[in-house]
C-alpha cells in the first residue's frame, strides 16, 4: 500500500472536530426532546439524558430511538453530500455518526446503547440492532471513501480527529458529573 498524500487537510481536521461536537449534541438533544414530548422531566448532559422519573416502557424505548435516528439521518445526509458533491463536510457527517455509533456498540457489554436496549425488548439479544446499524454505517464510509479517493492518511486523520472528540465529551461529560 502506498502512503500517498491524503485529500483532507486542517480545514477538514477542524470541521471533523465540530461535526463530532455537534453529533453528540444534536444525538442526545433528540433524546431530551423525544422524553420532553412525551411529558417527562429529561435531564441532559454532554453524554447522556435520563428522565428523573420513570418511564413506561413504550416511551423509554421512543426516548432510546431517538438519537440514534437522528444519528442515522446525518449520516444519510452525509453520504448524500458525499456523492453529489464529492463534499467534505458530508464524509465528516458519515463519518462521526459511524464512529460514535460503532463505539457505542462496542461499550454494549459494559453500558447498553441505545440499539442494544432497543433490540433486547424486542427479543433479538443485545448484539442484533447494534452490529446492523454499525455495519450499514460502516457500508456508508466505505462508499464515501471509494467516492472521494480517500488515502489511508485520510482514514488515519478520521480516527484521530473522532477519537478525541469522543474523549472529550465522555471525558468531560464525566466530569461534569453526568
Amino acid at each position: 500500500m502506498e502512503f500517498r498524500k491524503g485529500v483532507f487537510g486542517w480545514s477538514y481536521v477542524a470541521v471533523l472536530f465540530l461535526v463530532g461536537l455537534a453529533t453528540f449534541a444534536v444525538h442526545e438533544f433528540a433524546h431530551w426532546l423525544a422524553g420532553t414530548a412525551l411529558g417527562y422531566p429529561m435531564v441532559i448532559t454532554p453524554n447522556q439524558v435520563w428522565s428523573r422519573t420513570p418511564m413506561e416502557a413504550a416511551h423509554a424505548m421512543w426516548v432510546d430511538a431517538a438519537g440514534p435516528l437522528v444519528t442515522c439521518v446525518q449520516a444519510a445526509v452525509g453520504l448524500v453530500l458525499v456523492r453529489g458533491r464529492r463534499s467534505q463536510f458530508g464524509f465528516a457527517l458519515l463519518y462521526m455518526a459511524f464512529f460514535m455509533r460503532l463505539l457505542a456498540a462496542a461499550l454494549t457489554p459494559f453500558n447498553p446503547n441505545d440499539e442494544a436496549r432497543i433490540s433486547a425488548a424486542f427479543g433479538l439479544g443485545p448484539w442484533s440492532l447494534p452490529v446492523l446499524v454499525a455495519a450499514v454505517l460502516f457500508g456508508c464510509v466505505f462508499v464515501a471513501s471509494r467516492r472521494l479517493k480517500l488515502t489511508f492518511r485520510d482514514q488515519l486523520v478520521s480516527y484521530l480527529v473522532a477519537s478525541v472528540v469522543v474523549s472529550l465529551v465522555v471525558f468531560g461529560s464525566r466530569a461534569m458529573g453526568g
